[in-house]
This record gives C-alpha cells, sequence and structure tokens, in this order.
C-alpha cells in the first residue's frame, strides 16, 4: 500500500503542476486518503485486509489529539508532524507520520482506527 500511495501522491503532484498548481505531498495524501476512505472504508469494505492498510485522513485535529494524549508513547513523533503541519508535509515527514501511527496501533489493527482520536469523530 505504502509505495501505492506514494504514486498516487506524485500523479496528483504532476497533474497538479500540469495545471500550474502546487501540491505538497500532504495536500496529495489527503486527497487520496478522503477519497478512498469515502469508498472504501465508510463503503462497508473496513474488514477487507488491503482496505486495512489504507492510510488514514491526516489533519490537525487528529495530529493535536494525538499529540495531547501522548498515543501511543509517540508525543514527540506527534510533535514534529504538528510543527511540520500536515499541509505542508513532505514525502519523508508524511510516510514518517503514517509509520508512526502503524506503531502506535500495533501490528493487525486497520490504520483507519486511529480516527478514533480525531475529535470529529466523537
Amino acid at each position: 500500500m505504502d509505495d501505492s500511495h506514494k504514486t498516487w501522491r506524485m500523479s496528483a503532484i504532476a497533474e497538479a503542476a500540469a495545471l500550474g498548481l502546487e501540491l505538497t505531498h500532504g495536500v496529495a495524501a489527503k486527497l487520496v486518503n478522503v477519497y478512498l476512505k469515502a469508498g472504501l472504508v465508510c463503503g462497508g469494505h473496513h474488514d477487507h485486509p488491503r482496505v486495512q492498510a489504507l492510510h488514514p485522513p491526516i489533519d490537525s485535529v487528529l495530529l493535536t489529539e494525538l499529540y495531547k494524549h501522548d498515543v501511543g508513547g509517540l508525543r514527540a513523533a506527534w510533535a514534529v508532524a504538528r510543527t511540520a503541519r500536515w499541509s505542508k508535509l513532505s514525502s519523508d515527514q508524511y510516510e514518517a507520520t503514517i509509520a508512526a501511527i502503524r506503531q502506535a496501533l500495533g501490528p493487525g489493527t486497520p490504520l483507519w482506527r486511529i480516527e478514533e482520536h480525531w475529535r470529529g469523530f466523537q
């Protein structure tokens, strides 16, 4: 999933550039993740192994809650992502944030489960 996701981000960034627009990996990831979440996670396919590997949408609300509650004991990782700002994340910063989400959730847990910490979820 990570390789495909990077390919999709790069494609979105290239298409935007062709239109004279600048997209960061953070914004491209958000576009991809919201699309996939709406169609697959919320579309009733949340238990499928490939859907469980999809990246969750990342934004400041989620990162603030992860930091505030020291989710997974990874406050330092959440602080780095918050400081970088989700909309300005580079590819490496985005991938580090996804790695931290994986670590916080533990093996076998669908990545979309991190959204239980998103304030809008409650």
